[in-house]
């Protein structure tokens, strides 16, 4: 991609969300598993770009998505999805530029958008608010009995995974990134930390997240961290039993400035495997603690 002046553009990442329906987990996709995409994006004022994705195992008949116009559509279908909002820039030295078109985009008819698309607008209000609405049951999760620490985790960029070919931080990474954080207050802020085993058994099922800066390798950043719990729900005996599900709203700073990075909401689902009989027991201490009763 590059500019009506032939400058080179990157990918600026404004939105992204990922969602499974209900009643399914990423155990699902194996390894070598065939998987069938569909998608469509739309532009709005030739620069903003708005992706709308369905993925499954089985084939998706076309029609499926053309019933989806909206974001909402995809929350209440049956298919894994994802939703995705960028624009394109360049770099000029150390700093980057303004939202630019790409020359693809005048050259050719694109599909526009009537309106903003939402991650965009979205984007705006929690840069200023920081409220992330309409995703998350926050208020009725139950808090984490956790020490009076900050939960506040230092990170150091790994030139070797963590950065992409301009040298700043990949966006892709920073999920993975926040990720880190929040297991690390399972770990180290809980009055009763899990286990890395039981940890290792948290499987996201709805992840959304805004981008709004970024770091190059000489930084470290800063991950901040609160988490939430929710009770299972009563359901048949399993091959693998879902046992809760933690809610994480995590921040990531730079460490240098304070500058926010990213902001992210994320629903994890505890999925135990039935013959792991140890941390079906050390899942029942937390059920037991949080005051659940199944």
């Amino acid at each position: 991609m590059v500019s009506e002046a032939g400058e080179r553009l990157h990918i600026s990442m404004i939105s992204f969300e990922l969602g499974l329906p209900a009643g399914r987990g990423w155990d699902e996709f194996d390894e070598g598993a065939d998987l069938c995409f569909r998608q469509r994006i739309g532009v709005y004022g030739h620069k903003l770009v708005e992706g709308i994705f369905l993925f499954d195992s089985q084939p998706i008949p076309g029609e499926e998505l053309q019933a989806v116009q909206a974001r909402g559509d995809l929350a209440r279908g049956r298919r894994p999805w994802a939703y995705v909002t960028h624009g394109f820039i360049t770099r000029n030295g150390g700093t980057w530029a303004k939202l630019e078109t790409p020359r693809a985009f005048l050259e050719r008819s694109v599909p526009e958008l009537p309106a903003m698309p939402a991650g965009v607008a979205e984007h705006l209000a929690v840069e200023r608010s920081g409220a992330i609405e309409g995703f998350l049951d926050w208020s009725g999760a139950a808090e984490l009995s956790h020490d009076s620490q900050p939960a506040t985790f230092e990170y150091a960029i790994q030139p070797e995974t963590d950065l992409n070919a301009a040298g700043v931080v990949y966006c892709a990474r920073i999920p993975a990134i926040m990720a880190s954080g929040e297991r690390r207050y399972l770990r180290e802020r809980l009055l009763a930390p899990l286990s890395e085993p039981l940890v290792a058994c948290l499987a996201a099922q709805h992840r959304r997240i805004y981008y709004f800066a970024n770091a190059s390798r000489e930084e470290k950043l800063q991950i901040r961290v609160q988490a939430r719990f929710c009770p299972p729900a009563v359901s048949a005996p399993s091959r693998v039993r879902a046992l809760g599900h933690f809610l994480f709203r995590t921040d990531v700073h730079r460490a240098s400035d304070g500058v926010l990075m990213s902001s992210s909401l994320v629903e994890k689902t505890l999925r135990v495997p039935g013959q792991m009989k140890s941390l079906l027991t050390e899942s029942e201490r937390l059920l037991g603690r949080m005051q659940v009763r199944r």
